[in-house]
């Protein structure tokens, strides 16, 4: 009888061992080699399209700087840090909360979030009538595209939110360890005209391949499949 529990013990603390150590490495790839996602909005139209899903590659920026130009992936700046309301969740090892309301484990982190680098730290930037001007030269990277032939001045307020900075902006000096960026689809993208400078430690990686598309009511795009992405 002893030998029995003592095997059935042991045979526990494999499975429970076993469990730790996928769980580790799982999180060892996801945090610093390759992560998948689903691209959620249309901010980067029409180089990624709402439904996209992505390979981003994690290690790029280990060995090297963001360059103009580039796509990057990060978290969200606006999203909260921690869950909300807060008092209704306990903090274990994050990103993993008690959730007292359904006695249950959550998961919380910001969201992933894509756009393109167009301002490098030191580069003097301005937005005017939606084109972008870096160093006082025209800059265009031919795969931004603008759908709203409305052009919003400075200050301008609608819906209580100051959205004139989508298409015009004073002139700023984007500082050391900063990066300033901005989705493809110029006209509907909350980014860097928004919410500030992107921090350089912020940035986890780029998204390097469609794996896989689908739009409305799972038409899938066998096209974008695979496809890589630039």
């Amino acid at each position: 009888m002893q030998k029995t529990v003592k095997f059935k013990k042991n045979l526990i603390q494999d499975w429970v061992d076993a469990i730790l150590w996928a769980f580790v490495v799982a999180m060892l790839i996801r945090n610093y080699t390759f992560q998948n996602f689903k691209i959620p909005t249309s901010s980067m139209e029409r180089t990624l399209l709402v439904g996209d899903y992505l390979v981003a590659n994690k290690m790029k920026y280990f060995f090297t700087e963001p360059k103009r130009g580039d796509i990057v992936t990060f978290r969200n700046p606006d999203d909260p840090l921690e869950p909300t309301p807060r008092n209704n969740y306990v903090k274990l090892v994050a990103p993993v909360y008690w959730n007292k309301s359904t006695n249950w484990f959550a998961w919380h982190e910001k969201k992933n979030v894509v756009k393109r680098v167009i301002g490098l730290p030191g580069d003097e930037l301005e937005i005017i009538n939606k084109q972008v001007y870096i160093n006082g030269e025209i800059y265009a990277h031919g795969k931004e595209q603008y759908l709203d032939r409305n052009v919003y001045p400075k200050g301008f307020m609608w819906g209580g939110q100051n959205i004139g900075v989508r298409d015009n902006m004073d002139k700023i000096l984007v500082p050391e360890g900063k990066y300033f960026v901005i989705g493809d689809n110029r006209d509907n993208s909350h980014d860097s005209r928004f919410w500030g400078f992107l921090d350089r430690k912020d940035i986890s990686g780029t998204p390097a391949l469609i794996f896989f598309s689908r739009g409305e009511n799972w038409q899938i795009r066998w096209d974008r499949a695979f496809q890589v992405i630039k």
